[in-house]
């Protein structure tokens, strides 16, 4: 997290909170912002046929059993196995889910063993079977646009039935025993003919088709429309088009029971609702508040703390105090790139992500508005991004070991800083020094170390860590550290390297995936003026601030 702050202004708050260079806070009072949530944004869904409904979380790395009567979610398959994008029921009662970024496709027999059936498929999304039991599977994006079909065994080798065909997302077979689906490049519904490769159109015009399913007549398709936020039903023999219900925006997947009720999933707000077509009725059957929550950030100048989050579906603004979502950005239905880590200056917010792969990169935003003032991509893994006094962007690259410049001019001229770090993760600059530099955690080496800007000069700060991931400074100068790997949050005095712990037994540190640089989806730290530290919750998708002991709180927190 980017901290620009005076000397003047820093001596006023240690004055204002009581405390000193030589004394920091003893102790801290561990509480919750933004509670916990069962997915850390749910996608591709199943019904059992036995009052459940299976819900892949792909970023969380697990497959979720749903009770119907009562919304309870228990997990199926957990981390690192179960990182699912869309999931389906084989004829024998396996399921069978899709790896996005690990490129496997998994199945779990109904005895509960698992194995991966297929690999080396980077992009793996929707999969269904056909009537007769065969079993396509699709790759899209990530470099690729290819519906396969598959052995459900994994003993035969895979057939490619169609490429470059448009990105065919969440699909079903019809009664005619063709595929119909979504083609998001297209903007179409399409049938497809499996075994010759035919294509026709069904119905055009959406936003972002991204996922059907028929209707028990099998006559009529509900479609997902994730940038409209609408259910559309489409009869299938004319294309003719109706919304059903309107839901917000970041639709990701549907699955139809045979009763007719429609149950979507939503990335962006990490929820399922129940749609009734017949009266266009919706209610939730699991809900949340935040979903996947990496990156955060407070800026040095807000006394009232508001928490920015980079929350990977969409871009937050949480009160500290209050725990209240003040405003929000959603991807698909804006320009925002899956945001994994913020910093925030005086005028302006940088967001990172590595989510995207090839199209990957930095956003700058203004702060006062949310204007997109600048598009940068980078596709070398990106940690952290900080924008330096002078304008320029400062980037961790973890999949490079470099920091890297970027010029505050539109041409974007980069140059590195330095390089041979071992998985940079967070930033924080350090620019009122003498000597102006930045503090780096390295995720692989376990160590937090201070790049000098001038010439990119390494020095060791703190040695001995498991790794280390977010950092933030605290008003009174010292450096506080997510140190995932032994799951605690620890102060660092930057003179000393000396280490102490504030709190232990946290829930952070999801294991890391294949597609991913170090430290996989960062574990965020930030300060306020107040001394309170705030600490994101990649296993829990929850907001906890941790305040000094002898400190008033105001406000309330929101459940």
């Amino acid at each position: 997290m980017t901290r620009f702050f005076s000397k003047t202004l820093a001596a006023t708050l240690l004055l204002a909170s009581g405390q000193s260079l030589s004394a920091p806070p003893s102790a801290y009072k561990q509480e919750v912002v933004v509670a916990a949530s069962p997915f850390q944004g749910v996608h591709g869904l199943a019904l059992d046929g036995k009052g459940h409904l299976l819900a892949s979380n792909l970023l969380g790395q697990t497959v979720h059993s749903i009770d119907l009567s009562n919304g309870a979610v228990s997990t199926v398959v957990g981390p690192p196995q179960g990182g699912a994008d869309d999931v389906a029921l084989g004829p024998d009662g396996s399921i069978y889910w899709t790896g996005f970024f690990s490129g496997q496709l998994m199945r779990r027999t109904p005895d509960g063993k698992v194995r991966v059936i297929a690999k080396d498929l980077p992009g793996l999304n929707s999969l269904a079977f056909r009537g007769d039991g065969r079993f396509y599977v699709t790759q899209l994006g990530r470099g690729a646009d290819v519906l396969w079909e598959v052995d459900p065994s994994g003993k035969k080798p895979r057939r490619q039935v169609l490429s470059g065909h448009g990105f065919l997302n969440g699909f079903e077979f019809g009664p005619d025993d063709k595929l119909y689906g979504p083609l998001l490049m297209k903007r179409q519904i399409a049938r497809i003919n499996v075994d010759t490769g035919t294509i026709e159109t069904v119905a055009e015009g959406f936003g972002m088709p991204v996922a059907t399913n028929f209707d028990s007549s099998r006559e009529n398709l509900f479609v997902a429309d994730a940038a409209l936020g609408q259910l559309v039903r489409v009869r299938v023999a004319t294309g003719e088009k109706s919304v059903v219900a309107q839901l917000p925006t970041g639709l990701d997947n549907l699955t139809v029971g045979p009763d007719n009720m429609v149950y979507v999933s939503n990335m962006v707000d990490n929820d399922i609702h129940v749609v009734n077509p017949a009266d266009g009725s919706i209610r939730k059957l699991v809900e949340a508040r935040l979903s996947v929550p990496s990156g955060i950030a407070v800026a040095p100048d807000d006394p009232d703390e508001n928490v920015y989050v980079a929350d990977v579906y969409a871009f937050r603004r949480v009160g500290g105090r209050d725990g209240k979502i003040s405003q929000t950005t959603r991807v698909l239905s804006s320009h925002l790139n899956f945001p994994m880590q913020v910093s925030v200056g005086p005028k302006h917010v940088v967001l990172s992500t590595s989510y995207l792969g090839d199209m990957s990169g930095v956003q700058v935003l203004e702060r006062d508005s949310g204007k997109m003032l600048r598009n940068i991509p980078n596709k070398n893994g990106l940690q952290g991004a900080i924008e330096l006094p002078d304008g320029t962007l400062l980037l961790a690259e973890g999949n490079t070991g470099r920091l890297v410049r970027v010029d505050a001019t539109e041409a974007a001229g980069t140059t590195v800083l330095t390089e041979g770090l071992k998985g940079p993760v967070g930033l924080v600059a350090d620019t009122e020094a003498k000597e102006p530099g930045v503090y780096v955690t390295e995720v692989r080496s376990g160590q937090v170390t201070r790049v000098r800007l001038s010439d990119g000069a390494r020095t060791p700060v703190a040695k001995g860590l498991k790794a280390p991931e977010g950092i933030a400074r605290h008003p009174d100068g010292g450096l506080i550290v997510a140190e995932v790997g032994r799951k605690r949050l620890v102060r660092i005095e930057p003179a000393t390297g000396r280490s102490t712990v504030i709190a232990s037994g946290l829930r952070i540190g999801l294991p890391e995936t294949g597609g991913f640089p170090p430290g996989y989806i960062p574990t965020g730290v930030a300060v306020g003026q107040s001394g309170t530290i705030y600490l994101s919750s990649d296993m829990e998708s929850a907001l906890y601030r941790f305040v000094p002991a002898s400190a008033p709180v105001s406000g309330k927190t929101q459940p």
